[in-house]
């Protein structure tokens, strides 16, 4: 039976072999190696990226923003400003790769959408005479590149082992190969990289879609000044006061950031719940905690 990095090597080079399954055998051989930063890799294109700051920069992709003129259909929007159009024309795509995958496979498919933030359409639609909403069209050929960098890595991958001398034997590995595997220094960032989570959408009529991972940043906004219009009626103690102030600079700092961390703004806003619970529970009571809680879930 041919060894386990050369199955992968033959894999990553036959284009019929679908990405995901090449990743899960990926994981396997990971997994009797004992290789966490890969495995976190593999377990990261499996699932789906759910913070945006984690996608790698393989998988950030440009396209094209356009409006939907009822008359004569989309039609591009053209932005003046250099630097506002390349952030709004650039985007991450954080999807798993099981329906990057199908997206490759589907036969005839047009132009893929990927939403724009809350913020982005607002400031784009006051600058408009007519505004009309618009989004961020993808060529289909974006998709294709992003399965092909995570084919080439895991090539990559096992090439660099195999130099070590490590290849398996069937469906293990020997005592030396697993000492090699670990002392090998994996540069994570070529796997992992260090606006929302973008959510593809083949463009047909009639179609929907589910986003997850979406902060509404003025939501988070709208709240950060409720919760301090609160406070300021009926102040904590000192203690737990400066531990909300935190709490809320934080929330403000990632609604005023161009790249916020949704993983920050989820943990700090049960902080926040925390020490409201503490030190005002009549304020949980109140709206605040609904948008608490709303937010949260949009962020599940």
């Amino acid at each position: 039976m041919a060894g386990l990095f050369l199955e992968l090597q033959s894999d990553a080079l036959n284009r019929d072999v679908r990405v995901a399954d090449l990743l899960r055998k990926a994981m396997v051989v990971s997994k009797k190696l004992g290789i966490p930063e890969i495995e976190q890799w593999i377990a990261r294109e499996l699932g789906g990226y759910t913070d945006y700051a984690s996608i790698p920069e393989y998988r950030k992709v440009r396209g094209e923003v356009q409006v939907r003129n009822p008359y004569h259909g989309w039609q591009p929007l053209h932005i003046e400003n250099e630097k506002i159009a390349d952030i709004v024309s650039t985007t991450k795509i954080g999807q798993p790769i099981s329906e990057l995958d199908s997206i490759a496979q589907a036969e005839g498919a047009g132009s893929l959408q990927s939403p724009l933030t809350t913020k982005q359409i607002t400031w784009l639609m006051k600058a408009m005479e007519v505004p009309l909403p618009p989004t961020l069209m993808l060529s289909p050929t974006v998709v294709i590149g992003i399965l092909d960098a995570v084919r080439n890595n895991i090539l990559d991958w096992a090439l660099e082992l195999e130099k070590k001398g490590v290849v398996g034997e069937g469906m293990s590995f020997s005592k030396e190969e697993k000492s090699v595997a670990s002392q090998v220094t994996y540069q994570t960032t070529n796997y992992i990289g260090a606006m929302s989570n973008s959510q593809l959408q083949q463009h047909a009529s009639g179609s929907s879609q589910v986003i997850s991972q979406s902060l509404d940043v003025e939501a988070l906004e709208q709240l950060v000044n409720a919760i301090e219009a609160k406070v300021r009626e009926s102040p904590p103690d000192e203690r737990l006061r400066a531990e909300l102030t935190a709490e809320l600079q934080t929330l403000r700092a990632q609604a005023n950031s161009p790249k916020p961390k949704v993983s920050i703004i989820r943990e700090s806003l049960k902080s926040t719940r925390r020490i409201l619970e503490e030190a005002a529970g009549h304020i949980l009571a109140s709206d605040v905690g609904t948008k608490i809680t709303g937010i949260l879930q949009s962020l599940s």
